[in-house]
């Protein structure tokens, strides 16, 4: 066995927003609770610390922790993306402007048009509310070991506001259900604001797209616990230059939600120098002069060497792209609409595929899965 595994292992998943995109997450889930399942019959003990996620992620993270186990978990996945999947029409119309119409189970249009001069959203998202209850099992939710944070935008504050399953000690608790997994994905102009008790709150993707702190604050810190925190960029770094109105809003989108999470990864490495730094100074005091408080203090921040070990799986990443077997291409504009159901069976796909090899990666080396595996 790997001189670097340990007998404990806790994995935080991330999940960003980014519309049919997050059938990539879905895919990349099936993979790392595949993985999981491995690891488990090779006698580990390997469990699911936090799943964090704002809008469609916030959807797909809410399937994961609501349901009775990781198998439980996968049928709930593929139920949740077979009512988001739109059927192909003979006209030919593109994919990404299917969408346009509504999407079953998700959004429907509003044809109160005689009141357009007040409208405040395009759609109407009381589907989605339906489709939550019919694919998350929201008593499991509350219920789950595992923590559950997904986060929106108070609108009247515009502070990010984050809903838990597991309140913080200053916090209430309160029991997730369908409007607040909604509200994380409430993203203006096409989508109206999510009213919980008197607040109504938009997408959590406005403020923070990948909600990194909020998993590392799930794990445990103690010295015999492996940490692996998952997440997945869904957002590509390169693109043609806009051709029309359409194409600039949807670049903006990927650039706005994309780059935050590499450049979380660039302050990683700042932050675990910081942590060496703690950890040095740490072990050069005495004995005698050692509080509980400062051991308290330097175990809890052992949660963020996380930070210089994120696992990444980035759809711009050519070398992983090319270790999966998969075309170098870029998705078309107006992918993040494509709700379409050969376009989510093909990110599926892909990002099970992605996961596949980053996350078998990431396992061997912390000696979780044997060589050959």
């Amino acid at each position: 066995m790997d001189a670097l595994a340990k007998d404990k292992v806790e994995v935080g998943l991330v999940l960003q927003g980014g519309g049919a995109l997050g059938a990539y997450e879905f895919g990349a889930i099936e993979a790392l609770l595949e993985l999981m399942d491995t690891v488990d019959r090779a006698g580990r003990t390997i469990t699911l610390a936090a799943v964090t996620g704002v809008s469609i992620g916030a959807i797909n993270a809410a399937c994961v922790v609501g349901a009775a186990d990781r198998a439980d978990a996968k049928l709930r996945l593929n139920g949740l993306w077979s009512e988001l999947s739109l059927g192909n029409h003979w006209w030919g119309i593109a994919d990404h402007d299917l969408a346009l119409f509504g999407v079953h189970g998700f959004y429907k249009q509003r044809y109160d048009y005689w009141d357009v001069l007040n409208w405040k959203n395009f759609y109407d998202t009381s589907p989605m509310l339906e489709t939550l209850k019919n694919h998350v099992d929201f008593a499991a939710l509350n219920a789950s070991p595992t923590a559950f944070v997904v986060t929106a935008v108070d609108v009247a504050s515009g502070e990010l506001t984050r809903f838990r399953n597991h309140p913080r000690k200053d916090e209430q608790q309160i029991a997730i259900k369908p409007q607040h997994v909604l509200a994380s994905g409430s993203l203006p102009p096409g989508f109206p604001a999510t009213p919980i008790d008197n607040r109504t709150f938009w997408d959590g993707g406005i403020v923070d797209n990948t909600p990194l702190g909020d998993a590392i604050e799930a794990f445990s810190g103690a010295a015999d616990v492996d940490r692996i925190l998952v997440v997945m960029n869904l957002f590509r770094n390169k693109r043609a230059a806009p051709k029309n109105m359409i194409e600039v809003n949807d670049r903006l989108s990927e650039l706005r939600y994309g780059n935050r999470l590499r450049q979380d990864g660039a302050n990683a490495a700042v932050i675990n120098e910081l942590l060496q730094t703690i950890e040095a100074l740490s072990a050069a005091v005495p004995e005698a002069a050692r509080t509980p408080d400062l051991d308290r203090r330097v175990t809890q921040a052992q949660r963020f060497k996380t930070l210089g070990a994120i696992t990444n799986i980035d759809l711009a990443d050519s070398d992983l792209v090319k270790a999966a077997g998969l075309l170098e291409e870029a998705e078309d504009s107006g992918a993040i609409r494509d709700f379409s159901a050969g376009g989510i069976e093909r990110r599926r796909k892909a990002g099970y595929r992605l996961a596949q090899v980053k996350l078998d990666e990431v396992f061997k080396a912390r000696g979780l899965l044997p060589a050959l595996h």
